[in-house]
């Protein structure tokens, strides 16, 4: 971090744990070093990701008439903090992302999103799905198969396997059966380009459960007939309340259901059911503008994607009307 008063180095890190420096004027804001992000890794499609400040305590995203220099100058622990781009919403449901996917920068990000939530488990999966997913990724970090460099001791010599088994699978087979395996699903896999495995990888990883929920640390409900802790999850469809450790799933409400939500420095809540009957949800915790921004950015680029929606609908029905 630089002590100019005038210039200011930006540090900012990436899922994969890269990171790109940039210097900005110290009354510049995150929208502005979000612009410099992408047209650095040279990220068309940047409508889903976001800026986040990470923490030893917590992992937030900047809204963006934020000034990151105020933000790195307010860290108590600044060696142990930092920036982290990455996506932010999750719209698979609405097809959003299948335009995303064609540009290959933005694939490449979601793909390594995908790959850390999956070894580090916050996005649990079972034995098989682990299998076939490493099977994917050797095809992206080393091409076609070969029989002669993909032997036995290919992953487990140099400690490799951490990388492609989550450490919740690991002691479930010695490391010498979980490199079989993977070595065995690497070679048939028919895939041809390591692009196209990319892609095969986060559509896999799609189908999960949980990806994709926006995930806060875990509260105390103040509803006597919840369990002492749960965790907060947001997403395109609406809030998950979760178990912590097993991560089940405890409750789901849709937008739909929602009537309304608020929040403060100490407490989230949201009303559920209709404007003749809503049962109140409240949680003791200090993410609550968080969750409430959350939400409302997802509110957002739903009522706008069917508002476009609308209006290509509306040009269709004219240019057919004038065929006629």
């Amino acid at each position: 971090m630089s002590n100019s008063s005038k210039r200011f180095i930006a540090r900012v890190y990436f899922i994969d744990g890269s990171c790109k420096a940039f210097a900005i004027e110290r009354t510049e804001t995150v929208k502005s070093l979000i612009r410099m992000i992408t047209e650095k890794i040279q990220l068309k499609f940047h409508h889903l990701f976001a800026l986040f400040e990470r923490t030893p305590n917590y992992e937030r995203f900047l809204e963006l008439h934020s000034k990151p220099a105020d933000i790195a100058e307010s860290w108590d622990k600044p060696q142990q903090s930092c920036f982290l781009f990455k996506k932010r919403l999750f719209l698979h449901s609405l097809h959003i992302e299948d335009k995303e996917m064609e540009d290959l920068v933005a694939r490449d990000l979601v793909y390594k999103q995908a790959h850390f939530s999956v070894i580090s488990s916050s996005l649990p999966c079972s034995a098989d799905h682990c299998v076939k997913l490493a099977g994917l990724q050797m095809k992206v970090l080393y091409g076609s198969f070969n029989s002669s460099n993909h032997v036995s001791g290919f992953l487990t010599v140099n400690d490799s396997l951490k990388n492609f088994v989550p450490k919740h699978l690991m002691p479930l087979k010695k490391p010498y059966e979980w490199e079989s395996l993977i070595l065995k699903e690497y070679n048939l896999c028919e895939i041809t380009s390591p692009e196209i495995a990319k892609l095969e990888y986060i559509l896999n990883v799609m189908s999960f459960e949980n990806y994709g929920l926006t995930l806060f640390p875990s509260c105390k409900p103040l509803q006597r007939t919840m369990p002492r802790k749960v965790i907060i999850g947001i997403n395109s469809e609406g809030i998950k309340l979760i178990k912590p450790k097993t991560m089940v799933t405890l409750a789901k409400y849709q937008f739909l259901e929602i009537c309304s939500w608020s929040s403060n420095q100490t407490m989230f809540g949201f009303d559920v059911g209709n404007t003749n009957s809503c049962t109140k949800l409240s949680f003791d915790t200090k993410q609550g503008a968080a969750i409430a921004a959350t939400i409302q950015s997802y509110i957002d680029v739903i009522v706008q994607m069917l508002k476009n929606e609308s209006e290509e609908e509306s040009e269709t029905l004219t240019f057919s009307s004038s065929d006629v």
